[in-house]
């Protein structure tokens, strides 16, 4: 006679309330839950190793969108590499050319390398685009400086001054910027502050007189260097361009007097040697363009800038000297 297993349960009992009639019946409802647990445990694995699949997956793909690519370069110039910088941030400026951030950190990323003139291409043009902006014309200001971008340079000079910088700082350089570019009444303007500020400074007195010179105003460039002389002594600096300048105001003689004196203290100067050849050649006296040219011949060989310009004058002299 074979015994039925009895189970008091109804549909509504809770499982925890079964009752089981034998062991069989019991062993059998444990083995279910076994299975049905490490089923679970299975299935979650496995959706675990999916979710780490695609997450793989996604750090592998390359940026795409506007967003991804500028953050992408912004987080590669962070870390200081600078060329997967611009190869994101290239992409993303061609997406949007107009953006501030992508053009300035792509700008930067050039100056970092030291690639001045693709980094000027950049930066100019956030510049251009949002212009006033501080941190922008920090590096134009380092990258045409770099580049001898006078110009430019002397620009964003004027925009750190007016975001916050103290003039002061960059007086001297915009002296020499304004020279270079050939502006001496800028540069005389810049000047005066300098010696105002620095009136025992005999370089702000030679290079006053200088600019003015290259100014046409030799009169006040003779008074500039007199008040030099009287105020720090007969330096031979001070002497040679009071010489320069009586030449330019074709007062020869007296020129010529004061360049034998300095020649006489040093017979090596090549400088020397080099102005009283001008002062001598000149005066409309033979016997001195004479002088002149034996000196020019002396100091040829000796030339290093300048060269071109004195074989010039050595032509124009041989021909007055019938020396062809």
């Amino acid at each position: 006679m074979q015994t039925s297993a009895v189970v008091n349960q109804t549909e509504e009992t809770p499982k925890s309330q079964i009752k089981y009639s034998t062991p069989l019946e019991l062993l059998s409802a444990m083995t279910y839950f076994v299975n049905m647990t490490q089923t679970r445990i299975l299935l979650t694995a496995l959706a675990t190793i999916a979710m780490l699949v695609a997450l793989i997956a996604g750090c592998g793909r390359e940026p795409e969108t506007f967003d991804e690519l500028k953050a992408t370069g912004k987080k590669a110039f962070v870390a200081e590499n600078y060329m997967e910088a611009r190869k994101y941030l290239s992409k993303a400026v061609a997406m949007q050319p107009s953006d501030r951030e992508v053009l300035f950190f792509l700008g930067s990323s050039y100056e970092r390398d030291f690639l001045y003139d693709s980094a000027q291409i950049y930066l100019k043009r956030v510049d251009i685009l949002y212009p006033g902006d501080r941190e922008t014309n920090q590096g134009l200001y380092k990258v045409c400086r770099s580049i001898a971008d006078w110009k430019n340079t002397i620009k964003a000079i004027g925009v750190l001054v007016a975001t916050g910088d103290d003039i002061k700082q960059y007086q001297k350089e915009l002296v020499n910027l304004h020279l270079q570019l050939g502006q001496p009444s800028q540069a005389n303007y810049y000047l005066a502050s300098l010696l105002e500020r620095e009136p025992d400074q005999p370089n702000w007195h030679l290079m006053s007189a200088n600019v003015a010179a290259q100014m046409d105003s030799m009169d006040v460039a003779l008074a500039r260097i007199d008040v030099a002389i009287e105020k720090f002594g007969a330096l031979d600096e001070f002497i040679v361009n009071r010489g320069i300048f009586l030449v330019a105001k074709k007062k020869y003689v007296t020129a010529e007097n004061i360049f034998r004196e300095l020649c006489a203290k040093d017979t090596s100067s090549v400088p020397f040697r080099l102005n009283l050849a001008n002062a001598l050649a000149s005066q409309d006296v033979i016997a001195k363009k004479q002088e002149a040219y034996q000196i020019y011949e002396i100091l040829l060989p000796l030339m290093t800038d300048d060269i071109f310009a004195l074989d010039s004058m050595m032509t124009v002299l041989a021909d007055e000297l019938n020396l062809r």
